[in-house]
């Protein structure tokens, strides 16, 4: 069967997506189009681009993450994306969106007209840097006319570009919420803030969804990178659950 797939922001929970497109390549499910926002965007954008769920793996165990984000003296955000920028070219081989061997929307904010965008065309690296840009950690992205801050602050669930698909559509949400025992410091809090305001425009847009998979990350803080096999077999496991409820 061929789908359409959706995939939410959520930050080191998007690991999970990758578990989900193992788990959809072994149903036999052939992802035609993703749609994707923030981490969502970059687990879209990795797939889109050819590599397999195994070797995306590979490659966010080899990465040093403390080093990736440099902090600044706050400006416009407390982190600069510069290194994540040469990280992300190092891997990605293509300058545009549209070169990617699969269609690919990634979901960005304009801040400037506090409006959602859609790119399915465009310079592929700082759209997608836009689209994961959460405010206040940091510094908005410069591209054409707009100024880009993470797309999850107005649509954390892009479905947009696939109202008029006949396709299914899949859509996964690695942003679950649960209590926690403490504020962990200026990040932690910052992030998780961020995760909870955009729960709200989430809900009313998995109505659009043939298909909603949630993996239980629930304890899993949204800096957990150092978290990945668990994350991974979070997604994959629940996956194969939801299609054998549905008896795919």
């Amino acid at each position: 069967m061929k789908i359409n797939l959706v995939l939410s922001g959520g930050m080191a929970r998007g690991v999970a997506h990758i578990g989900v497109l193992k788990a959809l390549e072994e149903a036999g499910l052939e992802v035609k189009a993703i749609s994707g926002v923030s981490a969502g965007a970059i687990v879209g954008t990795f797939y889109a681009a050819g590599y397999t769920p195994e070797e995306m793996l590979k490659i966010l165990k080899a990465t040093r993450w403390l080093k990736i984000f440099r902090l600044r003296v706050p400006k416009k955000g407390l982190f600069s994306l510069s290194r994540a920028e040469k990280e992300l070219r190092r891997y990605l081989d293509y300058e545009r969106i549209e070169e990617l061997s699969l269609k690919l929307w990634i979901c960005a904010t304009d801040f400037l007209e506090g409006k959602p965008i859609y790119f399915s065309r465009g310079e592929l690296i700082p759209i997608l840097l836009g689209s994961c840009t959460l405010p206040g950690l940091f510094e908005p992205i410069i591209y054409d006319r707009y100024l880009l801050i993470d797309g999850g602050v107005v649509n954390n669930l892009p479905v947009e570009p696939f109202k008029k698909s006949r396709r299914k559509l899949i859509g996964v949400d690695v942003n679950p919420t649960a209590k926690v025992s403490e504020a962990k410091g200026i990040v932690h809090i910052l992030a998780r803030s961020f995760l909870l305001a955009v729960r709200s425009n989430v809900d009313k847009r998995k109505e659009a969804c043939d298909l909603v998979i949630v993996p239980n990350i629930e304890r899993f803080s949204p800096l957990d990178i150092n978290k990945i096999d668990e994350l991974y077999t979070l997604g994959y496991k629940k996956t194969l659950q939801k299609l054998r409820e549905l008896g795919a």
